[in-house]
Parts: structure tokens; sequence; C-alpha cells
């Protein structure tokens, strides 16, 4: 998939660090499932790229409180005052366009109400139970979000979850964000700077031109091997299957650790593990994208199936997914401080992620 284009004034800042400097690596938050690519941009009207961007401004919202009080308030009269506001007045709702535009979801539109997080958000992202099962995600947009009435947020799509996520980072936190990364050519660890409002110009927006779930995609090498037309049902990856992957890997993880301290030490048996757990998602992703074969949808006709594809018929399904999953496009361009090297890489989730970027502690 072809990087999103990126205005030259909005190239992510760099600020140097030791070149030889290796700061440890946070871990970085699963929130999507492995082996589905970004989907790519595509065009709109410039009517509706305004109406978009309007709607979706990354920026930290200030509640207006000035009167809360009178002026020869005291200090106990002001703090009462202050203790009895609404909580969604203190921290407004406001609204966030979802790519998908609801479409997916029995949504008259893809409009969803949020509010920046505050002290519950804050011990839900703190629960590590939660995080390591991926739900933490899922409990925040319980929190933060209105959806309308009956929906969970565990059904939402993959590009919903995702932007949405950045959304309300942007809203509580600001759209700057700042990142550290390490250039895979000469490993210095150098941190960056993002402008989040950059991500409106990258968003997939749902089209109405390829009809509902599930989407027929014909397989090229099948069918001119075959002579017949071969193909599969595909849908969209939801939220509860990166949950439901999340949580297999960890469960093989412990299945296969091993004990004592071989941390450094480089163990073949490890590797060959490594391996297997990228020939295992691949398959975990595919199995839960094809719901499928010619009509016929018995989960173990779609397992064996799958267990034949040939590597074409598998890039055409991804090259569709690639093109048409609402989303956004998170590949960013950077360039090395140290050896002047030029890479992409996604803009990482980590622990830094939910804290305010440098710039934002130094103004407030």
């Amino acid at each position: 998939m072809p990087d999103a284009q990126k205005p030259e004034d909005s190239k992510p800042q760099k600020t140097n660090k030791s070149k030889d400097a290796k700061a440890p690596q946070e871990e970085e938050l699963n929130i999507d499932g492995p082996d589905v690519a970004p989907p790519a941009s595509s065009p709109k009207s410039a009517e509706s790229q305004e109406a978009d961007s309007a709607v979706n401004v990354m920026d930290t919202k200030i509640a207006d409180l000035g009167d809360i009080s009178g002026p020869g308030a005291t200090t106990e009269e002001f703090l009462n005052d202050l203790l009895s506001i609404p909580t969604e007045q203190l921290i407004p709702w406001e609204v966030c366009s979802l790519p998908s535009r609801g479409m997916y979801y029995d949504w008259p539109d893809g409009n969803v109400e949020v509010r920046a997080m505050g002290q519950t958000a804050e011990k839900i992202l703190a629960t590590q139970r939660l995080a390591q099962t991926g739900q933490s995600i899922d409990y925040l947009f319980r929190e933060c979000c209105r959806f309308p009435e009956g929906f969970d947020p565990i059904n939402l799509l993959l590009g919903d979850r995702i932007f949405l996520l950045y959304y309300l980072r942007g809203i509580t936190h600001g759209n700057e964000y700042e990142f550290g990364v390490t250039c895979p050519n000469c490993e210095a660890v150098t941190t960056h700077t993002y402008d989040l409002n950059l991500l409106a110009s990258t968003i997939t927006w749902a089209d109405t031109g390829i009809g509902s779930e599930p989407f027929k995609i014909n397989l090229p090498y099948l069918s001119e091997a075959t002579g017949r037309d071969v193909w599969v049902g595909i849908r969209f990856l939801r939220a509860s299957d990166a949950n439901s992957m999340i949580a297999k890997r960890k469960t093989v993880k412990k299945a296969t650790a091993r004990p004592g301290g071989a941390r450094n030490r480089v163990d073949p048996r490890q590797q060959q593990q490594q391996n297997h757990e990228i020939d295992e998602s691949i398959t975990d992703n595919l199995e839960n994208i094809i719901v499928n074969v010619m009509g016929v949808d018995n989960p173990f006709t779609i397992k064996s199936f799958i267990n034949k594809l040939h590597a074409t018929d598998t890039a055409a399904i991804r090259e569709w997914l690639s093109a048409n999953t609402p989303g956004i496009d998170t590949t960013v361009a950077l360039q090395c401080t140290g050896c002047d090297n030029d890479f992409t890489v996604e803009l990482p989730i980590s622990e830094s992620f939910f804290r305010p970027s440098r710039q934002e502690r130094i103004r407030t």
C-alpha cells in the first residue's frame, strides 16, 4: 500500500538524543489484529473534506467554568460549587465521525459522542488484567463514548476502533504526540512529534458502492487453475477478533514458556516458535475474515480451504481489504538524526500515548 501523502510542512519534528543511547522500548498496546495492511486513503470532494475536518479536530477542549461562583465567593463556596457541577459540564461531550459512517452497525450515521478521559478512564488503563487481554480499550470506550443504544464497542470495526482511540487521545492530551523510535539502520533512539490532526487526511471512508457484508472476492489463481469462478465471502475485522487473537497468542506463549534466565541468549527453538506464531496469526486472520467459500459456510471446510490457498489468492484478499477497509493510515515517514536514514513506521501506541507531550506539559 502506498504511503499517504503528507504536506511538506507537516513532516514530524525530530529531537536529538544520544546516538549511542539505547532507550528502553515501551511495551506497545495491542489494539488491532496483525497482518492486515492499513487501508489506503480514498479521494473525497472538497466539501466532504471540509466537513470531515471540521468534525474530527483533535484538540484539547477546555470547559468554560468561569461563572460557577460569584466574585466574592470564599474558597469553600467555590469548591462546593465546583464539586456540584455535573461531569457532562466539567468534561463536555463532543461529536466524532467514524470512518465507517456507521454503515456496518445499522446506524443512521457514523457519529459518536465522546469526551476526554478522566480518573475512571485512567484507572481502566492502569488495570493490568484488562491491558493483557486487550479489553482495556473496550472498557475505555464504554466510559468515554456514547454509542447508539444497545451497541457494544467490542463490535467496532478495527479501523473505527483505532481512529477512535487516537481521537480520544487528541481531545484529552492535545494533538501533538511524542514518541520514541529506534532507527533500523544504526539503532539510534530519537524522539519525534506527530500532529494527530494529520490523520484526518488519511481516512478511508466507507464506500456505499461495495455493498454489504459478506463481500464476494474472486480468487485469481484457483479460478484460472480450475477453469471456473472460485470466490470467497469476506467481512471486515472487529475488535472482538483482535481480542480473541491476542488471547490465543498469550495462551500459546504461556504454554511454551521456558523457566530460567535465558533471556539474552538466542534460542533456535524460540525463534522457531516466533515463526510459527507469525504463520498462525496469518491463518487466524483469514479464518476470521472468510465467512464462506462459494456460499459454503461450514467452519471445517473454510479452514481446510484456507490451508490450500495460493499466495496469489491470499494477496488478492489482502489488497481488497487494504483498499476498502474504513480506517486511517498511521504510517509516517521519518529520518534518523544519527545517520540520516529515511524509513517509515506505524505510529506506536505505548504507555506514553496516554500522557501529554512535553510541549503540552510546558504550555500548561
